[in-house]
């Protein structure tokens, strides 16, 4: 099936500006935080033609407008342009675009208010305000921001703070039930906040498909005590004691932000007990065989170029039963990166995973670091 990728004067604005076909590189990712990330695109295109999507004097080339990438019928990935640039090699021209999701709209604009001590603001609310106010090119529609029981009282006292700072912020907090959540913005730029589930298998991937592949647990991050501080306060520690029984005693500390309350901290504290109990599936590898879409209603029941930071897959092939739905960091994992190479027609997956760098680690308790 042959992609296409639209541009568009504005997702607002659906005036056709380029129909770009016969693509000698494509590519796009998506992940969680985040949704649609990042897609490159070239094509080989004549010199006055590319020359519309670059800005000069008293024009404003084509940077921001919305563009789309389709597979026959399906959407595949949205967003905006960002990066535009002719490549010549001898007397031939090619159009080099690179777009980011929508996600990336929430960095346009600096929140206003981070101070969220009154305590009345459960994490969907604050979420959907801060999105109300700050980020005009989301979609208004906040249906699919799922609500998340109990009050947040903290205060994010760095100035310069954007919208996907407070979700990085809320998002380690969880909720009472140790639930992990991520925040996506997907097809017509609707957010998403959803509770991380394992309720059906996504795909189903036999082992001989995955090209260069290796299973890998890592115990790196393996913590099997903790407590959490806000900077001023602690909360109690907190031990999962199975884990303890199996490997050595491995403690830390929890980052939350300054006056969380401490009912969300402590909730803080055992989700992150609940992801770092056992060693981890520590593995990224590249999928160029067949796979099975689960959902049997779905035209793209067998695309590699279907699959998306979010799914459940399912490795078939391994040893062991696999008959119940659960994370058993070997063979069925949420995914929560990918990245699609359409000339090769292969997708590299990341497993989810607690995050192992710093700048990671920082940036999911709301911390800024350096861009």
């Amino acid at each position: 099936m042959s992609f296409r990728v639209l541009i568009y004067n504005s997702y607002s604005d659906l005036t056709l500006l380029d129909d770009l076909i016969n693509l000698t590189s494509l590519r796009y990712t998506t992940g969680l935080h985040g949704g649609f990330r990042q897609a490159t695109v070239e094509v080989p295109m004549e010199l006055g033609r590319a020359w519309l999507y670059l800005a000069r004097e008293q024009f404003p080339g084509r940077h921001f407008k919305h563009m789309v990438i389709y597979e026959g019928r399906e959407l595949r990935w949205e967003g905006r342009i960002m990066e535009a640039g002719i490549a010549w090699s001898g007397a031939n021209q090619s159009l080099r675009l690179t777009a980011m999701g929508y996600w990336s709209s929430m960095r346009d604009q600096r929140v206003a208010t981070v101070n969220y001590s009154g305590g009345t603001n459960t994490v969907d609310s604050i979420i959907k305000t801060t999105l109300t106010a700050e980020c005009p090119d989301i979609s208004s529609d906040q249906s699919n921001i799922d609500t998340v029981a109990g009050n947040v009282n903290m205060t994010l006292d760095v100035d310069t703070f954007t919208a996907d700072h407070i979700v990085n912020a809320l998002a380690p907090l969880g909720d009472s039930s140790d639930n992990t959540y991520y925040f996506a913005v997907w097809e017509n730029r609707l957010p998403y906040y959803n509770a991380r589930s394992v309720a059906e298998i996504d795909w189903e991937v036999p082992l001989s498909s995955i090209r260069n592949g290796e299973i890998t647990q890592s115990a790196l991050q393996l913590r099997n005590a903790a407590d959490a501080y806000d900077g001023s306060s602690r909360t109690a520690s907190a031990a999962n004691t199975d884990s303890q029984v199996l490997y050595p005693v491995r403690d830390q500390v929890v980052s939350v932000p300054s006056g969380t309350t401490s009912g969300r901290a402590e909730d803080a504290r055992d989700r992150f007990l609940s992801e770092r109990k056992d060693p981890q599936q520590s593995s990224r590898f590249t999928i160029s065989g067949q796979m099975f879409r689960k959902a049997s209603n779905r035209s793209d029941a067998g695309q590699r170029s279907a699959v998306r930071a979010g799914h459940v897959m399912r490795i078939i092939g391994l040893t062991g039963s696999a008959a119940s739905i659960s994370l058993d960091n070997v063979r069925t994992f949420f995914i929560l990166e990918t990245a699609y190479d359409a000339i090769r027609d292969e997708v590299n997956v990341t497993p989810d995973k607690p995050p192992s760098s710093l700048s990671i680690l920082l940036a999911r308790q709301g911390v800024e670091t350096k861009r």
